[in-house]
């Protein structure tokens, strides 16, 4: 897995690399930072919706997501 997701972000490492100017590639590397984040917390919410739907409770849901508090599981449940 871990070598697939590093072939996946290959391009956006080689994208990075090539920007020249310093505070560009900086702005660029907190651009691809926020989409990240956009990224995964559509993906946590999927997760944790899938999972509901699989009739998991809360609590459930939290211990497969890493032993998060199940506050947190409902939150990543709302896109939060």
């Amino acid at each position: 897995m871990t070598d697939s997701l590093d072939a996946a972000l290959a391009p956006v490492h080689a994208y990075l690399r090539v920007i020249s100017d310093l505070g560009e590639r900086y702005k660029a590397i907190r651009d691809a930072e926020e989409a990240f984040e956009t990224l995964k917390r559509a993906q946590l919410q999927e997760v944790a919706q899938g999972l509901r739907t699989e009739g998991k409770k809360w609590r459930e849901v939290a211990e497969i997501m890493g032993g998060v508090s199940y506050q947190r599981a409902f939150q990543y449940g709302q896109g939060e």
